[in-house]
């Protein structure tokens, strides 16, 4: 994806600032490209343009990523003589000034905390018990750097920024080089957005507190597990809101040709909910936070990087990683079956098509195609005998690394079949496969490149920071209708 010219000079206002000492009380604003959210904000990328600041990213030379922890963000510090709030439960704290332009709407229908800050207080807690019960940590303790033990999160008019909210590292974890404490911003009021406001607010809590979990996790992780969990996150506790799916045109369900580890200006990580998504349906509702217990960067643990952790969980489950990997290209083919809320999803559009029969017996493609990325080719049967095969050829080369097949079979119905194609250790693999109207309306092909090898720390946007080993690999697909 090309850069985006406001989003970059965002970037550059964000850390102008933060050098001058000049921001205070929130993260910069950005003008993204998110379809639905207001003036088209981009929810969560400022709340890793301040873990990297706060890491001092990008300091080194060409090629390095160099951290120190020394540019925390102050928390919002509001004029002492007015009027302030704080609602707490055992876990969470919610602050609140009661006036200027900062000020929540002040409503109360019980005499007590007004009703947003009551509501947004519930919200944050029912998040958070949300994901101890699936398993994850709290976030580590700030040791009281906002006043109380519990966690802390401040209103702010952050809307008029276009901003949801954010969340930002504060202090390392004692004895920890990965692991920070946190605190989070979210919007007043989220009056400006096109959701209602509590949709809104609902929503962006469950992505923000997620990344607060994470930073408890390994604050360093690459930023494309980062939001594709968070946004997977929001899908696991505000079901009903749906605001994800606007993102997943701008994923590997819209785009397969991009990589899945790509973390830029776009909004491609945060379509990419969708591949943790499949991996819940596939291996159940823990896999995810097995996933993040092969990243976890503690001391004493596994601390591997997001790749990594990913395709090491999936071999822990006795399958093939790029026979999984495959399978998933293959999945958003054929969305609607392959997704408890698929109808609502539009599938993958496939990169090739071919109409064969009487007047064209075989066709040939030939692909390049790079690390983690895949191709769908549609081959639909010309009207003619009811009785016909087809035989595809897949073939990935001597030199591709981890690469894999699958082929769909699509009837009037919907998918009537499908099974991967065994590639051998040349990279090659055929399959037949019944090819007559009117059972069979597609056979779709799909190849795709699994690799997941890299030289790390290069300083690219992809796992790891590294340089990927294995792009630019050739397929040959083949497809011939028998007599």
């Amino acid at each position: 994806m090309t850069d985006n010219p406001v989003r970059a000079l965002a970037t550059l206002a964000l850390a102008a600032c933060l050098a001058l000492g000049l921001l205070t009380v929130a993260g910069p604003s950005t003008a993204a490209q998110a379809p639905t959210r207001a003036t088209g904000t981009d929810p969560g990328a400022d709340t890793l343009e301040l873990r990297d600041q706060f890491f001092g990213a990008g300091a080194g030379t060409a090629g390095e990523r160099r951290y120190s922890a020394r540019a925390a963000v102050p928390r919002p510090a509001w004029d002492a003589a007015l009027p302030q709030g704080r609602e707490c439960t055992d876990i969470v704290c919610v602050h609140y000034v009661g006036a200027s332009g900062d000020a929540p709407p002040m409503a109360s229908s019980t005499g007590g905390a007004p009703d947003w800050v009551a509501l947004t207080l519930r919200t944050a807690y029912d998040s958070l018990l949300r994901m101890s019960q699936l398993g994850w940590p709290l976030p580590p303790s700030d040791r009281g750097a906002g006043g109380t033990a519990q966690f802390d999160v401040y209103l702010q008019d952050l809307g008029r920024r276009g901003l949801y909210g954010y969340c930002a590292p504060e202090q390392m974890v004692p004895g920890e080089r990965n692991v920070a404490s946190s605190y989070c911003v979210l919007d007043n009021d989220f009056a400006e957005f096109p959701l209602p406001p509590t949709p809104s607010m609902r929503v962006t809590v469950a992505h923000e507190l997620f990344h607060a979990v994470q930073f408890g996790l390994d604050a360093r992780e690459d930023g494309w597990l980062l939001e594709a969990t968070a946004t997977w996150m929001e899908e696991q506790i505000t079901d009903d809101v749906d605001d994800n799916r606007q993102y997943l045109v701008h994923g590997q369900l819209g785009d397969p040709r991009t990589p899945l580890d790509t973390f830029d200006s776009g909004l491609g990580s945060y379509g990419n909910w969708i591949f943790f998504q499949r991996l819940t349906q596939r291996f159940g509702s823990d896999a995810v936070r097995q996933v993040w217990a092969r990243a976890d960067g503690h001391v004493g643990r596994r601390n591997h990087f997001s790749v990594k952790a990913v395709k090491r969980y999936v071999e822990s489950r006795g399958v093939s990683w790029p026979r999984f990997y495959a399978g998933f290209v293959a999945a958003n083919r054929t969305a609607r079956a392959s997704y408890a809320e698929g109808s609502a999803y539009r599938p993958t559009s496939p990169q090739s098509r071919a109409l064969l029969g009487r007047g064209r017996r075989s066709w040939t493609r030939t692909v390049s195609l790079d690390h983690l990325t895949g191709h769908v080719a549609s081959l639909r049967p010309a009207p003619g005998p009811r009785r016909g095969r087809l035989r595809i050829s897949v073939d990935a080369g001597r030199r591709a690394t981890a690469p894999g097949a699958h082929v769909v079979l699509i009837g009037r119905k919907g998918v009537i079949g499908r099974s991967p194609i065994r590639l051998d250790r040349s990279g090659h693999g055929t399959r037949v496969v019944t090819f007559h109207r009117p059972r069979v309306r597609r056979v779709e092909v799909v190849v795709a490149n699994a690799s997941t090898r890299y030289t790390c720390n290069r300083g690219s946007q992809f796992a790891c920071h590294g340089k990927p080993r294995d792009d630019r690999r050739g397929f040959r697909i083949t497809a011939r209708v028998l007599r």
